[in-house]
This record gives structure tokens, C-alpha cells and sequence, in this order.
């Protein structure tokens, strides 16, 4: 069964290098996952709450164990300091599907 994830993100202005470097691990580990983008939008406008973030992603994983391959691999754990430096948010949930 296919997960649905859902990235929120902000990139850090003078983090582009660092960005860089996250998409240059990220993008092959989702790949050799099997993931793939489904849809990415910038944030137009806030109707309700806070500072919303910048980038709304949703990704699909064909299975809980390849999105496990991404998150729980060694490369992609070694990313906490990039991604500090990367982003100035960053939150990703897993979405459960409604009937």
C-alpha cells in the first residue's frame, strides 16, 4: 500500500549551499526508494494561524518500508546539522488516507 507524505518547508536564506548538499542525498535516496513527487506548491497566502511555511511537497512512497529506507538510512541521519543550516522549518508527516 502506497504512504502519503506531506513536507513543509522553509528554506534559511544564505542556506542555499546547505540545501544543495540535502538534495544531493535526499533526491537518490528517494529514488533508489522507489518515491516520488507528487506535487509542489509555494505558500500564497495565510488564511488562518501563524508563519505558515514557505514550500507545501507531498511525496508517495510505494510502501511503508521504502519510506523507513529514506528516513531511517545512515545518509539521510546524518543530515540533522545540513538540514539546520538548509531550512528555517522543516516538518514531515505521514497522511492517512480518508474514505
Amino acid at each position: 500500500m502506497t504512504v502519503t507524505v506531506l513536507a513543509l518547508t522553509t528554506p534559511r536564506p544564505g542556506g542555499e549551499m546547505a540545501l544543495q548538499s540535502y538534495l544531493d542525498v535526499v533526491g537518490p535516496l528517494m529514488q533508489a526508494a522507489g518515491a516520488r513527487l507528487v506535487s509542489r506548491h509555494s505558500v500564497a497566502d495565510t488564511l488562518a494561524g501563524t508563519i505558515p511555511a514557505r514550500f507545501v511537497s507531498i511525496m508517495e512512497y510505494p510502501s511503508e518500508a521504502a519510506l523507513r529506507q529514506v528516513f531511517e538510512s545512515p545518509a539521510y541521519l546524518a543530515l540533522e546539522q545540513i538540514k539546520a543550516t538548509a531550512f528555517s522549518q522543516y516538518q514531515v508527516s505521514v497522511l492517512d488516507r480518508f474514505a
